[in-house]
């Protein structure tokens, strides 16, 4: 099991024994495991008991659940609270904006034990006069519903890469001879996708040797492509070819189909490379993410090439640390982005609103900055920026008072709580915090989780034009389960000369490298190096800044 389904363990038991009332100094300690197990980069299945009761928040009880999990996949605890609850029970603490103990009135009050019949007592009014509960709770269950029903058999990008390399690797093991590369909607950048499709010069024989107990559960075969159920849950699509038609089946696999009937010549080429193969048909390389992208093969090499790389990418603009909700160090994050060929880092902790993350107090902030301080004279020419992600409180207000918000090198704003607004009010209170003389950035604009949380509604245009009426830049949060903002207003924002910041939201070390995500994204929706925040160098990057205050 990786880190996050260890960490997801802990947080439906904490869930499931809260919906039974059970003791809440528990309940706290799975909670606290989830929100600390989540953000390690290391995985649990190398630690010893030992090393795992060195974690932040793991007893021995603890720890020895984490090695059940790791070793076996289930948790005893876990089963026991599931087994005497009914599932659809369990899959309606998965309803955003619902916790355990609406939940627990609903299935004890109205004897109600699924999402289905939930939706049908909603759709009768029968929540209304429920206490704690009333007609606006309402309406947000059934829209929550709808978005919970609407992501079944949808995968994040990240989560079915993470198969894919786990497939891939099982398929080496088998013939180490063979070739292997994800194709498909993966390949073309899809943030939300239904089926892994894989290409292979492995054979038939080959194939015929993965079992259900290695995790593949064959359902189809034919000459050209073998179709399976990954682990009971993603369905696969393995194709078949061999080394001399490798590149031009990359193509065709690859798809999608729109693009190959627009592009003829392609299919009828072939060479040992995809380059090859646009070089034989006269037309310019096209990577795949860009395939969908309507007329883009009618772009030039010159064109293309302006798109954001990458190797572009001049420094790291959004991060924690453990002064904030964040898992290493604030020397550890500077060290990791230095090593990753980053010329600079802006820390930007949660401010003092977010006390779930353990936002800073100005007394907190003063000691962080004397640290930045002492770093950048020891890591000359690595800058680190003293900036931080700062609530818009519900009023539009950002979270400090003007003499702490001036000493900020950089200030990124966000909206973390309050979330029920309507459109007018969603907009008017990011407007008001984009008016701040203080703001640089807008972050996570519309606060969607994919397949979580659709984000609040928002005029865009409004927001856009604000932007460029106070220098302020929209993020491209680079977290997968974010990409916010969508990639379909980049274009909108570049015709109106405002500036993209792609962020990793960093929390560790690792997830420095979720900007591969956004910069993915942001070449989805054509994102120019001249548009991008992160291009600047940090003297640029500060004079922006600076003229916003």
């Amino acid at each position: 099991m990786t880190n996050k389904e260890i960490a997801q363990a802990f947080d439906l038991l904490a869930r499931v024994m809260e919906l039974h009332n059970e003791n809440p100094f528990k309940i706290k300690s799975y909670q606290n495991a989830y929100l600390n197990l989540r953000k390690l980069d290391q995985s649990l299945s190398t630690y010893t008991i030992e090393e795992l009761m060195q974690i932040k928040g793991i007893g021995e009880a603890i720890a020895e659940k984490i090695q059940s999990l790791v070793l076996t996949g289930a948790m005893p605890t876990l089963e026991k609270y599931k087994a005497k609850t009914p599932p659809g029970v369990v899959e309606m603490l998965k309803i955003n904006g619902l916790g355990p103990k609406k939940v627990a009135i609903i299935w004890k009050e109205l004897g109600i034990e699924s999402p289905g019949e939930l939706l049908y007592a909603c759709n009768e009014n029968r929540l209304v006069e429920l206490k704690g509960f009333g007609e606006k709770t309402q309406s947000s269950i059934i829209q929550a519903i709808g978005f919970l029903h609407s992501t079944g058999g949808k995968y994040l990008h990240t989560s079915v890469n993470h198969q894919a390399e786990r497939i891939m690797q099982l398929l080496t093991e088998i013939n180490p001879q063979a070739i292997h590369s994800i194709t498909g909607s993966l390949r073309l950048g899809h943030s939300i996708v239904e089926q892994l499709d894989i290409l292979t010069t492995c054979t038939r024989y080959d194939l015929d040797k993965i079992t259900v107990t290695q995790g593949m559960e064959w359902t189809r075969s034919t000459d050209e492509a073998y179709l399976g159920l990954w682990n009971e849950f993603l369905v696969v699509k393995i194709n078949l070819t061999d080394p001399e038609h490798w590149a031009d089946q990359l193509i065709q696999t690859t798809g999608p189909q729109s693009y190959l009937n627009k592009n003829k010549r392609l299919v009828i080429q072939t060479s040992q490379s995809e380059e090859g193969i646009y070089r034989q048909a006269q037309l310019p390389y096209v990577a795949p993410e860009l395939r969908e992208i309507i007329q883009i093969e009618d772009w030039s090499q010159p064109k293309l090439d302006q798109l954001i790389r990458r190797q572009q990418i001049n420094g790291i603009i959004h991060s924690h640390s453990t002064y904030s909700d964040g898992i290493h160090s604030l020397e550890d994050m500077a060290n990791a982005t230095k090593l990753a060929g980053f010329e600079y880092l802006a820390i930007t902790d949660h401010s003092q609103a977010a006390a779930y993350a353990r936002g800073l107090k100005p007394e907190k902030l003063f000691i962080q900055w004397a640290e930045i301080d002492a770093l950048n004279q020891k890591n000359i020419p690595f800058r680190i920026l003293k900036g931080i992600e700062c609530d818009i409180l519900a009023s539009g207000q950002l979270d400090y008072e003007e003499v702490i918000l001036k000493q900020f090198e950089l200030v990124i704003a966000s909206i973390h709580s309050a979330f029920q607004m309507d459109i007018e009010k969603a907009t008017s209170r990011i407007i008001k915090a984009i008016e701040s003389p203080f703001t640089n950035i807008v972050g996570h604009p519309t606060g969607r989780l994919l397949l979580t949380r659709a984000g609040y509604p928002l005029h865009m245009t409004k927001i856009i034009d604000a932007c460029k009426a106070n220098q302020v830049a929209l993020e491209l949060n680079a977290n997968p389960q974010r990409l916010d903002l969508d990639y379909g207003f980049i274009q909108d924002c570049m015709d109106q000369g405002v500036y993209i910041a792609i962020n990793p939201d960093a929390h560790n070390m690792s997830s420095i490298h979720d900007i591969d995500y956004g910069v993915l994204a942001a070449r989805k929706g054509k994102l120019t190096s001249e548009f991008c925040l992160n291009t600047m160098g940090v003297d640029e990057l500060l004079k922006f800044c600076h003229k916003k205050k």
